[in-house]
Order: structure tokens, then sequence, then C-alpha cells
């Protein structure tokens, strides 16, 4: 596993609230894909600085103080796919990780996204996520064609061609939790099923919402 970056690992934490958007982008070929898939969406025409975002769910006990000591760090509900060959292991889908798993040499870009909301509305962001994660909820590699194609013929507005009922990557998963809670953040323009992280950092953007990492 890569080195822990103790610097990103404070950003994250000293920003967190529960419900709260974190994103990220990555230098992995995966990471470096999907962002370049988005410059059609940038205000720049470059390439997306974001690749992936997750919902910060609660502080939970654990053992990754010194020496495996006891303490409390912020944990994420996110959709994810991660293959690991040599332990013959998959991850595929919402699932709950934590925070330090996006705390590594990879991750070239980091912020969180506080659009704020009443207790109500936070408390049905993090019980849609949890129960997705319940419902294993899968992540849809075709899904992501789907919205590549939407973002070339500009009908971002249409629902992906490729929705699964049963499966969200990462922005749509994030969209869809915060839509059922009755806070969403982006107009009828950009369908959930094709929502991009990019789309999710620009309406940070506008709403004033966005902290960005800065080493």
């Amino acid at each position: 596993m890569e080195e822990l970056i103790p610097q990103l690992l404070e950003f994250f934490t000293t920003h967190y609230k529960p419900g709260i958007i974190g994103m990220v982008g990555t230098s992995d070929f995966i990471g470096l894909s999907i962002r370049e898939a988005q410059r059609a969406v940038t205000t720049d025409g470059k390439a997306s600085l974001w690749s992936h975002c997750f919902i910060f769910g609660e502080l939970r006990l654990d053992r990754r103080g010194a020496d495996g000591s006891r303490g409390r760090s912020p944990y994420l509900f996110e959709s994810d796919l991660k293959v690991n060959l040599l332990k013959s292991q998959v991850r595929n889908g919402a699932q709950e990780n934590w925070i330090g798993k996006w705390c590594r040499k990879k991750v070239e870009n980091a912020a969180v996204i506080d659009f704020g909301f009443s207790e109500e509305q936070r408390d049905n962001v993090l019980a849609t996520a949890l129960q997705l994660v319940d419902e294993q909820a899968l992540y849809p590699i075709q899904e992501l064609l789907g919205t590549w194609w939407a973002i070339v013929t500009k009908r971002q507005w249409l629902p992906n061609p490729l929705d699964d009922p049963h499966a969200m990557y990462c922005s749509a998963f994030v969209r869809h939790c915060y839509k059922e809670a009755g806070k969403d953040f982006l107009g009828p323009e950009i369908s959930v099923s094709n929502t991009t992280p990019e789309d999710i950092a620009q309406a940070g953007v506008k709403a004033g919402a966005i902290k960005i990492y800065k080493p």
C-alpha cells in the first residue's frame, strides 16, 4: 500500500463533517482516464482535477493510533471498484472505508464540499448511503461509457442509456444520496446517472462551498 500523506489526512480530518462531500483527483491510470474524459465539461477545456468523490460518514472507533492505540477517525461512504489480483480480491460498488484510503501519494488534488443542510437532510444523506452499502449496489463500468457519450454529444440531461438501477459510479452515488435527502445541488440539465465529479466540483465552486487542499 502507498505511504500515507499526513498533511492530506489532517486536511480531511480538520474539515470533517458527517454528510459533506470529499473530492480527489488521482494520478493512476484509471484516475487520469476519468479526468481526461471530463475535458468537455471543464470551464477551461483542460482535464478535470477530479476523478472520484465520496460522502463523509461517522467518526468510528478504530486502532489506527500510535502502536495500535484506540481512537476515532473519519470513515466514508463511496461507490468504487478495487481489484487486487495478488489477493484474489474484488470490492465492487457501494462500500464504507477509512478516509486514509484517499490520503496516498497517487492523490494529486483533494477538496471538501459543504453545501450546508439541516440535521434531517444530513441524516437522510447518511441513511441513503448506508442503505446502498447494505443493498450492495454495484459500480457500473458500462455506465461510465454512457456518461462519456452524453458528454461528447452534449446531452447530459438525458438519462444514461446504459443506466443500471442497481448500480452507481461514485458521483452518481453522491448525487443520488443528496437528491433523496431533498438537497440536490444540480439542476435538470444534468441527470443523476450522468453526473461527473467535475459537475459536483463546479457546483461547489458556484455555491462558494468548496475548500481545496493546498500542500
